[in-house]
């Protein structure tokens, strides 16, 4: 016969005991979280409703500057010049199809305008995809992720993860979530009238995709209001103009562009067709 000292079953009975007063802990412990739980975060589909029938028309103001010239050695510098196009650009959903990996998937046209008494005309056509996890455009054969969902404050993700891009990396983050749930106003510009939307999100190029230097500044910001979708669009690029001064310094006068390009589309009507 064999004997178990006491010692020995003392620490076992301990031990049985820390291990179930470990559990009741955490069965308190869980009961007490269901009760403080915090709210699940908003999924966001409903700031891009896609369905086949609604339309987003935008005004557009394509601004380009002329290279800037001189400065070098002291000669008189001249400035670029912006030089401004105005269209509009209507973006329809016209059907759902089946892609050639089996996903349905719509085709949305987009149609163009020179003043606001002229026809459209089809200028392009896009492929959107939309699920529970994302929505991508897929556009000129280069398809971008531009939401993800759940929406989250200062959420970030890849928008080039489905193509052959140069910053296409599994930790490339490259646009990103601001003021989700927040209300978004423009002023009044032009012909275009002040518009103002209750609960708006914004996304933005960030990472190797933007960029604010002396040599480059690139940037794109696109506005999704609630139960409406893409209402505001703004792209910027310009390479700066520089030359050398008298002194040996390297001068970038303000104004000044080897080139310069803005784009600029507002909601100005949306609906089903």
């Amino acid at each position: 016969m064999h004997f178990i000292p006491v010692a020995l079953l003392v620490k076992n009975k301990v031990r049985r005991t820390s291990v179930a007063l470990l559990a009741g802990g955490l069965a308190v412990a869980t009961v007490g979280c269901k009760n403080e739980s915090l709210p699940a975060p908003e999924t966001g589909v409903d700031y891009y409703p896609i369905a086949v029938g609604n339309y987003w028309t935008y005004a557009v103001v394509d601004t380009t500057w002329s290279r800037a010239s001189g400065g070098a050695g002291g000669a008189q510098l001249i400035n670029s010049v912006p030089r401004d196009s105005t269209y509009q650009l209507k973006e329809t959903i016209t059907e759902i199809f089946t892609d050639a990996a089996g996903k349905k998937v719509y085709r949305m046209v987009r149609s163009k305008r020179v003043g606001a008494t002229a026809a459209f005309r089809d200028d392009s056509v896009f492929v959107l995809s939309a699920n529970e996890q994302f929505v991508t455009l897929n556009r000129n054969n280069a398809r971008t992720v531009e939401l993800i969902f759940p929406v989250r404050e200062g959420r970030s993700w890849n928008f080039n993860a489905f193509n052959n891009n140069f910053n296409d990396t599994i930790t490339a983050e490259t646009r990103q979530y601001s003021a989700i749930g927040q209300p978004f106003s423009l002023a009044a510009s032009g012909s275009v009238p002040a518009r103002s939307y209750p609960v708006a999100l914004t996304t933005a190029n960030t990472g190797a995709a933007a960029e604010n230097s002396l040599v480059k500044q690139a940037s794109y910001r696109q506005v999704f209001a609630k139960g409406v979708g893409p209402v505001f669009r703004r792209r910027v690029y310009f390479q700066p103009y520089t030359y050398v001064a008298p002194n040996g310094n390297q001068v970038y006068p303000p104004r000044a562009y080897v080139s310069g390009f803005t784009r600029r589309e507002t909601l100005i009507d949306h609906g089903p067709r």
